[in-house]
Parts: C-alpha cells; structure tokens; sequence
C-alpha cells in the first residue's frame, strides 16, 4: 500500500481512537501457524485498536504492533509456537514480535464478542515475503511509525531522534527485452535486439549507482530468456520503485528513427485485474477493511499507480530528446505485459529502431549508450525529487 494512503488511513485511525470512552485491557496473546503462514490473536474486554508497523535494523526483522490506549495484563503472555515468530515482548502501548522468517501482514479482522467468546478478538494474518520485499516495506513504515509516535507518545517518545522522511534508497528495475532464445529485432548490420537493450541496461545501472540514491535490479544481466511474468514478479518481489522495460524498435520504412516511450493502454487496464489474479500480484491491502472499503484501496492504488506511470513518461521523453532524436507523440500508450503490475509504476522504453542506419550506430556506440543512459538518469532523479517532496509534506 502506497505511503500516503496508509498516513490517510492512520489519521482515521487517530480520530476513532482519540473518540474512545474506555481503554482496552488484553487478556491474551497467542500466536499460532508456521513459517508460511502465522496468525496473531489478541483478546480484550473492549475493542482494539491498532496500527502495525514493519522494522529491519541490526537487530533483526520484527513486526510491531501498537495498541493506542490498551494496556495488556501479565498473564497475557503464552509462548509461540516454532515457526516464523520466535518470541515477542510486551511493552508499554506495544507488542513487538521477533521474526525468524520475513512475513508481511496480509490481513486485520476485528471479531465481536460471540456466545462460544465474549471477548473482542484481533486478528493479524502474516504471510511470507522475499526479505528484499520486506526491508522496502520497513523503510516506508519509518515514515508512518514517526507520525504516529508525534501522535500517541509521551513528550519524552516524541523528542526521540526521528527516523527520516524518506527512504534512503529508491529501488528500480531495469527490465532488459528478450534474451536467450528470444534475439527481438535484427538489425540492417546483423546485431540484435537483445544485445544492445542489454548493453544500454548496463549503462543505466551504472549511471544509477554511480549517485547512492538507488538500489538497481536488472531482470536478466546476461543472455538469458525471462518469461514476461517472472518479469514483473521479480520487480514486484524486490519491492520496485520504478520498473523500466527497455527495447529497441522496428519499422518497414528505414527512415523512422528515434525513441518512444509506453504506458499501460485503457485495454491494458482491463487486464489488470485478471492476470494479477493469475499470478499473484496481491495488492498489499492489510488493514481488515471490508470488501467494499478494500475495492476502494485497490482502485487508489491502481490510479495511483497510473498516474506516476504518467508522471514519469512526461519527464523522460524531454530528456531523451536531449540524447538523440524521438519520435512523434513520443510517450504512447500499449498493452503491453510488462506493463500490467497492479502496484508500480512502469514504463517501456524503445531506445531508437534498428531498421534506421543512424540509430544502430548511436545505440552501437559506447558515447550513444551513455547519453542515453544519463537521459534515463536525468528522469529518474526529477520523479524521485517529486516522491521526496511527497515524503516531506507528510
């Protein structure tokens, strides 16, 4: 879920539990499941609220799960079973689990009292998560963890040394076209596709890392096939900021030069929905909400996700005018596969056509990958200075 649209649904939460008459006192925690699944039950004698906040620091991997206004009693406590959390440790206002495995909250269900329980029960599902997933989350919930310090904490907790308005790190995917048994286009002197978007790719990453602000992914670093599906799994697996798929073109009249960029077409959008289902791409909607509530979070995000697609063409295509020659309407839009990722921002990127003498030799030669590559940098960095200044608003 994207930052701002857990800080709109923390202040909610703020509101509803700044109104509550009567504080919660739990009664018992068990942890249950194993290191795919786990489930987390806290039971009182009043509703609980609760905000939970994923952390990654030198000392490990916990899940921190606070209870504004709750207090927990002493025989609360009953140990977890083996499995992704080891022990956890009550503290006042919170309950921090230590994980074994890295696991991310896939749902929060509040069950009333029933006749078999007269107890409020809290349910926080978990679920299991690449590490590279889980450290992005972490860094995002800093953020929301510091605005709810500001907003529940004693004087003392709110002169704590902030965590940062920002990631440290931005996390981008360069998605390198075909590979392997897949060559994509031939070029008029024999090279092909898959050879120079690798190359160019390189170039890319270099130019990225080269600043510090980046973590940089390539989905394939050598002549290898990646299904298009694995593509956008591993963007998604390693928590991308950005996902850039880079190509080069071709046309029927050897004249046609220059780049163009895609995004998602409105038949593409259509798709969204079926094949996230397929291979899934399960939008990170963890706060209970009900299936009306959580249809809107998903379509949030799904615009949300479209709009900084959007964003991000508008500030490349310039740029790369400034590295060689671009087509008209240069940023278009397709329904193109790599494209489809419910929750992050992507483009596809024809670097020129290889059907055109001219492009072949820009893209051929060592100085045409790098202003090409410092095109991309030069967007790149003018789309994370506006997230920062997003960050540092909130």
């Amino acid at each position: 879920m994207t930052a701002l649209i857990r800080i709109l649904l923390l202040w909610t939460i703020f509101c509803l539990s700044a109104s509550a008459a009567t504080a919660a006192v739990v009664s018992e925690i068990i942890v249950s499941g194993d290191n795919e699944y786990t489930r987390i039950l806290f039971a009182a004698d009043e509703p609980i609220e609760q905000e939970t906040f994923l952390i990654s620091d030198a000392n490990g991997r916990r899940v921190d799960v606070r209870l504004p206004g709750a207090t927990v009693s002493l025989g609360a406590h009953t140990p977890p079973p083996n499995g992704a959390i080891d022990a956890y440790e009550i503290r006042q206002g919170e309950v921090v689990f230590n994980l074994t495995t890295p696991m991310m909250v896939s749902r929060t269900l509040n069950m009333a009292p029933t006749r078999a329980d007269p107890r409020h029960r809290l349910l926080i599902d978990l679920v299991r998560v690449a590490p590279i997933r889980f450290d992005r989350a972490s860094m995002e919930d800093a953020v929301l963890r510091q605005q709810y310090l500001a907003a529940y904490t004693p004087d003392s907790y709110r002169k704590a040394q902030p965590l940062g308005s920002k990631p440290d790190q931005y996390t981008v995917v360069i998605d390198p076209g075909h590979g392997g048994k897949d060559p994509g286009a031939l070029a008029a002197t024999n090279q092909k596709e898959k050879t120079i978007v690798l190359q160019t790719s390189l170039a890319i990453k270099q130019v990225l890392e080269r600043s510090g602000r980046y973590r940089v992914h390539l989905t394939r670093s050598d002549d290898t096939y990646v299904d298009h599906e694995d593509r956008v799994s591993m963007a998604r697996s390693w928590g991308a900021d950005l996902f850039i798929s880079v190509h080069a073109d071709a046309a029927g009249n050897p004249d046609v030069a220059g780049a163009t960029v895609y995004t998602l077409s409105a038949r593409g959008e259509r798709r969204i929905d079926g094949t996230a289902k397929t291979n899934g791409w399960h939008l990170p909607i963890e706060d209970g909400t009900s299936q009306e509530v959580s249809g809107i979070l998903e379509d949030l995000i799904l615009r949300e996700t479209k709009s900084n697609s959007t964003v991000f063409a508008e500030l490349l295509t310039p740029e790369l005018e400034k590295a060689g020659p671009i087509v008209r309407n240069s940023h278009r839009r397709a329904n193109f596969f790599v494209l489809l990722a419910p929750d992050v921002p992507a483009v596809l990127l024809e670097i020129g056509f290889l059907t055109n003498r001219s492009d072949v030799a820009r893209l051929s030669s060592e100085s045409g990958r790098r202003k090409t590559a410092e095109a991309v940098g030069r967007a790149i960095d003018a789309y994370f200075d506006r997230r920062d200044v997003l960050y540092a608003a909130n």
